[in-house]
C-alpha cells in the first residue's frame, strides 16, 4: 500500500485494536442472569423488525435472562408482525411475553412507540434502516442488540459511528448480530493461528455461496415501495448486496482474526441468472480481493444461484499449514494438527444476548458498534468495487456522500431504483455506474 493509504488509515483504526480485543470474550455466562436493571426487577424488550430473523433474536433475548420480558413489537407489515408473535410464544415461556394489541405497531413510523416502551431494543429491521433507529434508540437511553449489516451507503456508516459515540457517554450497551465473535471453536482456532502454530499469515480466502431469496409476485395495487420492501433482498438500497446482507458473517470473523480491516478492494460481478423485473437489480454472483494495509489478501466469492454448489466459510493460509471454519488446522501434508471439538459449545446466537444482558444487569457496558460498523463499510467498499469496476481504496470511499436511500419513507414515495417501462430495474453496470 502506498504511503498516503497507510496514513489515512491511522484515524480509521484509532481505537480499531481495543474495539476488536474487547470482542473476544468468552462465552462463560449462565444461561439466567439475575434480575436487576435501573431499580426494577424487569428489563422491558422491544422487537423493531419481526422477520424470521427478528423472530429468532426475540427468543434469544428472552431465554438469556428470567429479568426479560417481551413487552412491544413493531413491523411495516402486520402480516409479519403477526407470525413473528405466533412464533416467538411457541418457543419460550408465556410468562415473559406480554404485547398487547396496544403495543403492537404497524408502519413506517412504529420503532417510535416500541423504543418509548422499552428499556432496551433489539433493531432486526432491513439495514437501511439501523442508523435511523440506531439514533433515535440511543437518543432516548435504550440498551441496543442490533443486527448485522448496520448500513448499507456511507453516510449510514458515518452516522452509525457518530451515534456510537453517544452511546459510550450515555454508557448504554450495544451488542451487534455478528455472531462469529461470540462462538467459541473461532475464539480457541485464532488464538492457535496468533499464536503461530502454522507460521505466519500468507493469504485469506472467504466464500458464502447459497440459493437465491424468495420472490414475493407482485400484487394488483401495490405500491413500488410495498413491492420492493416484501422483496427486500433484490434492491441495493434495501439490502446492501449479498456481500452486506450474507458475506459479512466470514469476512468479518477474518477481520477479527487480522485485528484489522481492508484498505483496499477491487472487484467483479455480475447477474448471470438473476433477470426481469422479478429478481430486482442485486447480483447474482460476486468476487472482491481485499487488501489490509500489511499487504495481505482476502479473497471474496460468494453468489445467490439455486442448483450450484453451496458452502459458507475461509480458509486461511500460512507460511506452514493452513486452518479453515470448521476449527480444524493443517500442516503442509494436509494432516490435521489441531482441532477444536465443539460438540459441547454453547449457541453463539444465544450467547450474543447471554452477553448482553449480562452487560446491562452488572451495569458493565458493552459496545460492539464499532467492529460491526468497519465490517459493514468493507461490504460497502466491496460492492463499490464491484459496481464501477474501479479500485476503491478507504480513503476516497469514507468521502463518499452518495444515500442509497429514498428521501422519505412513505408507501408512495418515489423510490430510489424504479422500473422502467418494460419493468426491469436499472443494474449497476462495472465501467459506468457512478458510485460516489
Amino acid at each position: 500500500m502506498n504511503k498516503a493509504s497507510i496514513s489515512g488509515r491511522r484515524e480509521f483504526l484509532k481505537k480499531g485494536s481495543a474495539a476488536i480485543a474487547g470482542s473476544t470474550v468468552l462465552a462463560t455466562f449462565p444461561t439466567h442472569l439475575g434480575a436487576y436493571v435501573q431499580g426494577s426487577d424487569q428489563i422491558k424488550i422491544g422487537l423493531i423488525g419481526s422477520g424470521s430473523r427478528g423472530a429468532g433474536a426475540a427468543v434469544q433475548a428472552i431465554k438469556a435472562s428470567k429479568a426479560v420480558k417481551l413487552v412491544a413489537m413493531g413491523d411495516t407489515f402486520r402480516d409479519r408482525l403477526d407470525k413473528s408473535y405466533s412464533a416467538i410464544l411457541e418457543n419460550v415461556e408465556a410468562d415473559q411475553v406480554d404485547v398487547p394489541e396496544t403495543n403492537k405497531f404497524v408502519g413506517f413510523d412504529a420503532y417510535k412507540r416500541v423504543i418509548e416502551r422499552s428499556d432496551a431494543v433489539l433493531l432486526v429491521t432491513p439495514p437501511p434502516f439501523r442508523p435511523i433507529h440506531f439514533e433515535a434508540a440511543i437518543q432516548a437511553n435504550k440498551h441496543v442488540f442490533m443486527e448485522k449489516p448496520l448500513a448499507v451507503d456511507v453516510p449510514g456508516y458515518h452516522k452509525i459511528m457518530e451515534v456510537s459515540k453517544l452511546a459510550d457517554q450515555k454508557k448504554l450497551s450495544v451488542v451487534v448480530g455478528l455472531q462469529n465473535r461470540y462462538k467459541k471453536a473461532y475464539q480457541e482456532l485464532f488464538k492457535q493461528i496468533r499464536g503461530g502454530i502454522m507460521g505466519d499469515i500468507a493469504s485469506i480466502a472467504v466464500n458464502y455461496n447459497v440459493g437465491a431469496p424468495t420472490i414475493h409476485p407482485r400484487k394488483s395495487g401495490q405500491t413500488e415501495m410495498d413491492y420492493q420492501m416484501r422483496n427486500w433482498r433484490y434492491f441495493t438500497w434495501l439490502w446492501g448486496g449479498q456481500l452486506a446482507g450474507q458475506t459479512i458473517h466470514p469476512l468479518d470473523a477474518m477481520n477479527w482474526l487480522m485485528q484489522d480491516f481492508p484498505v483496499q478492494a477491487r472487484g467483479i460481478g455480475g447477474r448471470q441468472v438473476f433477470s426481469g423485473p422479478n429478481q430486482g437489480n442485486t447480483y447474482d454472483h460476486h468476487y472482491v480481493e481485499f487488501e489490509y494495509a500489511n499487504g495481505i489478501k482476502m479473497h471474496v466469492q460468494s453468489m445467490n444461484i439455486n442448483n450450484c454448489w453451496s458452502g459458507i466459510g475461509f480458509d486461511v493460509k500460512c507460511n506452514s499449514g493452513s486452518a479453515d471454519e470448521k476449527s480444524r488446522i493443517y500442516d503442509a501434508n494436509k494432516k490435521v494438527i489441531w482441532r477444536h471439538d465443539d460438540r459441547e459449545d454453547p449457541n453463539p446466537y444465544q450467547v450474543e444476548h447471554d452477553v448482553f444482558f449480562h452487560s446491562i444487569l452488572n451495569e458493565t457496558p458493552r459496545n460492539d458498534t464499532e467492529w460491526g460498523a468497519k465490517s459493514t463499510l468493507t461490504t460497502i467498499m466491496g460492492r463499490m468495487a464491484m459496481h464501477s469496476g474501479q479500485i476503491m481504496n478507504l480513503d476516497d470511499v469514507l468521502k463518499s456522500k452518495r444515500s442509497l436511500l429514498p428521501e422519505k419513507f412513505t408507501w408512495d414515495t418515489k423510490m430510489p431504483d424504479m422500473p422502467d417501462e418494460s419493468g426491469n430495474y436499472l443494474i449497476p453496470m462495472p465501467g459506468v455506474t457512478n458510485v460516489m
